[in-house]
């Protein structure tokens, strides 16, 4: 990653992209009142620094048939956590993986169709994981605030 300082043109620019990346360079030019050369300029300074990592379609699972979403509370043995983030993350259902800072477990962000298909995974999956001691399971009942233009 280059060094590159944000000031407050690109943070303006950042905040419209953030909502909608497909905003044209025109229309950004115009919300701005900027030059589009400008604009482009930013924006390539953007990607090229990594601060913009990419676009994205935001997708809603549950149009695609996904009902639950399941959070994962993973305790691990501490030499076996990459092997048990390797293995977890090549499951379809698994969406997110991080390790948090109470003690060797992780946080395990899960969609499934059916609560079958879920009870399937952690008990003939993720139970024959070497190096996993427990998983805790909270099931999201309702999203209050999401921001996917963000890695967390």
């Amino acid at each position: 990653m280059q060094d590159y300082k944000l000031d407050e043109v690109d943070m303006k620019i950042l905040e419209r992209l953030r909502y909608n990346a497909k905003f044209t360079l025109t229309v950004l030019s115009k919300e701005l009142d900027m030059p589009v050369s400008t604009i482009r300029y930013r924006i390539k300074k953007l990607e090229e620094s990594k601060v913009i990592l990419g676009y994205v379609p935001l997708i809603d699972r549950t149009n695609l048939g996904y009902k639950v979403s399941l959070i994962l509370e993973i305790d691990t043995i501490p030499k076996y956590i990459e092997r048990v983030v390797n293995e977890i993350s090549q499951f379809p259902p698994t969406v997110r993986v991080y390790g948090v800072d109470s003690g060797p477990k992780l946080h395990v962000h899960a969609i499934f169709k059916e609560e079958e298909e879920a009870y399937s995974f952690i008990s003939h999956r993720l139970y024959n994981i070497k190096g996993i001691n427990s998983v805790e399971t909270s099931k999201i009942i309702r999203r209050y605030k999401i921001d996917p233009s963000i890695l967390l």
